[in-house]
């Protein structure tokens, strides 16, 4: 008797939990976990830029033939510190980067004349209003580094006194360049250049004289 009634309380107890759809174990869900945001620079130098530098300069203003019999070579040696502006448009494709640009020095250079010419006038001779339109091709060892050289055209102004009234004359001439920038971010970098410009010749009292142009530029560029 008590056997059956064991029984029969074991099978009602497992009916009911079967009409109860048995047991079901909690279920703890797991909190959140928040993405972690990694800032992701663009690549590449690809774009355009604006930019500006300070530079050092100096000039050799040198007589030419008779004029230079006559007078000695040297007339004068501009020099000084100044800045100027620069934009431009860099491509890229691998390694290589290609760029057009243009800069303009907002300064001037400027010295006495020397030797026999300082005899004639006190004057000095300056080379100011300098702009230069140029290319530029170079190899960025990665997203940061970027070695370039560059080839351009530069307009300047010479200023200066022949003995009886102060002069100017318009200078052009090839600019060759080489340079290294190196990008901190997405949108500054920085630039580190010598540039060298061959001004040419042109017609002064007494002659002819020539004149170049050498430049070391720190600038910073900021990138769209």
């Amino acid at each position: 008797m008590i056997k059956t009634f064991a029984i029969a309380s074991v099978a009602s107890m497992s009916a009911v939990a079967a009409m109860a759809g048995g047991y079901t174990a909690p279920v703890v869900e797991a909190a959140p976990v928040a993405p972690v945001v990694v800032p992701v620079y663009p690549t590449g130098w690809d774009g355009a830029y604006i930019g500006a530098n300070i530079n050092w300069g100096k000039s050799k203003v040198e007589a030419k033939d008779e004029l230079a019999d006559a007078l000695g070579k040297k007339i004068s040696e501009p020099d000084g510190t100044n800045g100027a502006l620069r934009a431009g448009y860099d491509w890229q494709s691998g390694n290589g980067v290609y760029g057009l640009g243009a800069e303009y020095n907002f300064g001037k250079y400027k010295d006495s004349l020397t030797g026999e010419y300082a005899t004639i006038s006190d004057e000095d001779v300056k080379i100011d209003k300098a702009g230069t339109l140029f290319a530029r091709a170079g190899y960025a060892f990665n997203d940061n580094w970027l070695a370039y050289g560059l080839l351009g055209y530069t307009w300047a102004d010479a200023k200066y006194n022949d003995g009886t009234a102060s002069q100017k004359k318009g200078l052009d001439g090839v600019t060759y360049g080489l340079g290294a920038e190196y990008k901190f971010n997405q949108n500054w970098s920085s630039y580190l250049e010598y540039a060298y410009t061959d001004l040419g010749s042109f017609n002064v009292s007494g002659g002819k004289a020539e004149a170049d142009l050498q430049q070391i530029k720190l600038g910073v560029n900021y990138r769209f």
